[in-house]
């Protein structure tokens, strides 16, 4: 009985990622290349001394007009050098601005106050993020505003990938292709999900629409929560291109206790989530906890169909990104992030409904903060 349920959610597990990654390939957008509004790019830091100083300097690299682009760094009261580098850090034309944040209060609190003290001070048509920890290419900027080709279009998202070298890493850089890739299909299937604030814009229009973050519900994943406030507007539009002239390097977390702090900060700011996205999510639970529960029976009768279908539907939904940005040398690791996303998807939502505390840069917080 149990060989048999499995085999249906393994069927039905396939067939949803084979659509997913249909809608991952067709990932392409019209754009237009001659589009040049005024940009600012907000950055929020805290104790990024670290970090801070190669964000910089990739974004002393870019080539968009100098006269029409502003860098604001939003100190987020760091108790280390990163505001001593950001005044400090030469970078010719380009025009960096540092932003000291003041204390949180109401519902602006964590990362969203820092971002909106930023947004508050911005001149741009269109504001982009990226994080203290990420390098983007020269021509980030004038590649992601080139989706903004009318006024319907009030976001767009970009891939983001992690400087993998150990198994470790290159473990992490493939579920973070392999979550990207599912938020872009989303988006593409008309069923969008989220985003990551490492590599979104949103123009100014879209964003002051929504009332910024001063009318959005705080979570502790702010990117997701102004995603959602976008694209539940019904005049506004999301992009989420498959395009590597947009894509922005981070760094993978170096220790377990890390990355299980990052998975359960993304996890906690996902449970207001739609019903549709909740019942896809709930299934592939279900069918992650049945693979483990049912494996002493699999391994007895030799049935190792529901696993099998498991990896490669997994794998179907990872090569849209890994032929886009040609990273095959990544799949090194895929044996292990099969172990790795079956553990996390079984255990994460029963840590995240629990309601215990979110950590963030030192700061803790419940699903409203502490």
């Amino acid at each position: 009985m149990l060989l048999d349920v499995l085999t249906l959610l393994a069927l039905v597990y396939l067939g949803q990622m084979v659509l997913f990654a249909i809608g991952a390939w067709k990932s392409r957008y019209p754009s237009n290349r001659t589009l040049r509004p005024s940009v600012s790019i907000i950055i929020a830091a805290r104790n990024e001394e670290a970090n801070i100083g190669r964000c910089l300097q990739s974004m002393c690299r870019l080539s968009y007009p100098r006269e029409k682009l502003e860098v604001l760094v939003v100190d987020d009261r760091s108790t280390d050098r990163t505001a001593d580098i950001v005044s400090s850090f030469p970078c010719g034309s380009t025009t960096i601005r540092l932003i000291q944040a003041h204390p949180p209060t109401g519902q602006l609190q964590g990362k969203a106050n820092a971002v909106t003290q930023g947004l508050d001070s911005a001149r741009g048509e269109v504001i982009l993020f990226t994080d203290a920890d990420c390098e983007v290419q020269s021509g980030w900027v004038e590649e992601t505003v080139k989706y903004y080709v009318d006024a319907t279009v009030g976001l767009v998202a970009g891939f983001t990938e992690l400087k993998a070298r150990t198994q470790f890493e290159k473990m992490q850089a493939l579920d973070w292709f392999l979550l990207f890739s599912l938020a872009a299909a989303g988006i593409r299937l008309r069923n969008p999900f989220t985003a990551v604030g490492n590599n979104l814009s949103v123009t100014r229009t879209a964003y002051d629409a929504v009332g910024g973050y001063r009318s959005i519900p705080f979570s502790v994943t702010e990117d997701y929560a102004l995603f959602h406030a976008v694209t539940a507007k019904r005049k506004f539009e999301a992009r989420f291109p498959r395009d590597p002239a947009t894509l922005v390097f981070s760094h993978p977390c170096s220790t377990w206790g890390q990355l299980y702090d990052q998975k359960k900060r993304w996890f906690t700011g996902g449970r207001d989530m739609g019903v549709k996205n909740l019942l896809f999510f709930s299934a592939s639970y279900l069918f992650k906890l049945l693979l483990v529960v049912g494996l002493p029976a699999m391994w007895t009768a030799g049935a190792w169909f529901p696993w099998t279908a498991s990896a490669v539907a997994d794998l179907v939904v990872l090569l849209p990104a890994l032929a886009t940005f040609r990273r095959w040398n990544l799949l090194s690791a895929f044996f292990f992030l099969e172990i790795y996303l079956t553990l996390y998807v079984i255990l994460y939502p029963p840590i995240v409904l629990a309601g215990s505390a979110v950590v963030w840069k030192d700061r803790s917080f419940l699903r409203r903060p502490l």
